[in-house]
Formats: structure tokens, C-alpha cells, sequence
């Protein structure tokens, strides 16, 4: 029997952190969350080159990327999220398309609505682990 090979969504996410603030974004779609810049993995495309390009898309920042926060497995979702610490070298917040907003927040007072691992994560990253979190979500 030949059983469909399984589809998994890989998805990279950026913490831009200011003043002690990070940066997030209100989705224009679904429940409108608020969530971290970035988005899926295009084909032929690296992790590294989806993280700059999804940013630069909803934000219009140009980043640089730093150390690897967490790999997140969400079987639920059949997806994977790859979190990464961003420095901006360039261009001017303002929101994109499927974005309404973006916005810097104190991470012990993110907005409503987020999606629970977005704390999670926002523990991690805040924690500055010397190694890479790895997680299921």
C-alpha cells in the first residue's frame, strides 16, 4: 500500500528585540494574532533566506540574522517552526499586507490575541540558552 508521504510546514520566525522590547506583528488573517515576523519556506529557498525575506515582507526591516533560538516541532499542525534573533540593518517599520501592525512590546506584556507557544518561546528567547531550544509545541 502506498500511504501519502507527509507534508511538513517549515516556517521562520525572527525576534527583533529594541530597548528591551520585541517586535510582533498583527496578522490580517485567521484569529488576528499577534506573532512573531515570518513566514513559510518557499521552494528552492534556505531557512536563513525565508527569514530575511518574510521580515523585509511584513515589516520592512532589513535584518541580519543572529544565533538560532529554537526549533519547534508542532505535530499537531504537522509544522515546524525555526526561531532566530534578528538585528536590523536597514529600511522602515511599516506594516505589509497581511499585516495590520507592527509594534514593539515589553516581553512579560504581550498583547492579546497570541497564540500560547508564542510565551513559550518568548521564555526561550529571553533565557539566551548557549545552545539551540528544541521543543514541542
Amino acid at each position: 500500500m502506498n500511504l501519502p508521504k507527509p507534508c511538513t510546514t517549515v516556517v521562520a520566525l525572527v525576534f527583533i528585540q529594541q530597548n528591551d522590547k520585541i517586535l510582533l506583528v498583527k496578522q490580517n488573517y485567521g484569529r488576528r494574532h499577534w506573532s512573531l515576523p515570518g513566514g513559510k519556506l518557499e521552494p528552492g529557498e534556505s531557512i536563513e533566506e525565508a527569514a530575511i525575506r518574510e521580515v523585509k515582507e511584513e515589516t520592512g526591516l532589513e535584518i541580519r540574522l543572529g544565533r538560532l533560538v529554537g526549533l519547534y516541532s508542532k505535530p499537531a499542525e504537522n509544522g515546524l517552526a525555526i526561531c532566530f534573533e534578528g538585528e536590523v540593518v536597514g529600511g522602515t517599520l511599516r506594516p505589509a499586507n497581511e499585516i495590520l501592525a507592527c509594534r514593539y512590546f515589553p516581553c512579560d506584556a504581550l498583547p492579546d490575541p497570541v497564540r500560547e507557544h508564542l510565551r513559550q518561546r518568548v521564555q526561550d528567547f529571553r533565557r539566551a540558552y548557549p545552545h539551540t531550544v528544541v521543543r514541542t509545541q
